[in-house]
């Protein structure tokens, strides 16, 4: 689903367009995860003590999260960027490029149907 109208309680200001608040994009099992990172308040030692999942695995999934938000808000030069900082490894680069291309079809395909 995606907004397309936003409407200020306090002033009555009304916004038109197609709104998509990023972490929507993310997958469900992901934002279950941000939720919980953030319940823990980023603090990613003391969600694997509550959790009990090992701190790597925790850190991969939010180097993940991460990863996926930088290439939707700029998908080619986040992920190049992420790549040179050695953030993503192609792997990785290829499949966020992939994802944002699909996304953009799909939304291309959404405003001619």
């Amino acid at each position: 689903m995606v907004a397309v109208r936003l409407r200020c309680a306090r002033c009555e200001t009304e916004v038109h367009g197609s709104f998509e608040p990023p972490l929507s994009r993310l997958s469900v099992a992901q934002q279950v995860f941000a939720v919980r990172f953030l319940l823990a308040r980023g603090n990613l030692k003391e969600l694997e003590r509550v959790e009990g999942v090992a701190y790597q695995t925790l850190r991969g999934q939010l180097d993940e999260i991460v990863a996926q938000l930088l290439a939707q808000s700029r998908p080619q030069s986040g992920v190049f960027a992420g790549l040179r900082r050695g953030e993503l490894n192609a792997e990785e680069a290829l499949r966020l490029l992939e994802s944002a291309a699909s996304r953009e079809d799909d939304k291309g395909g959404n405003r001619d149907g």
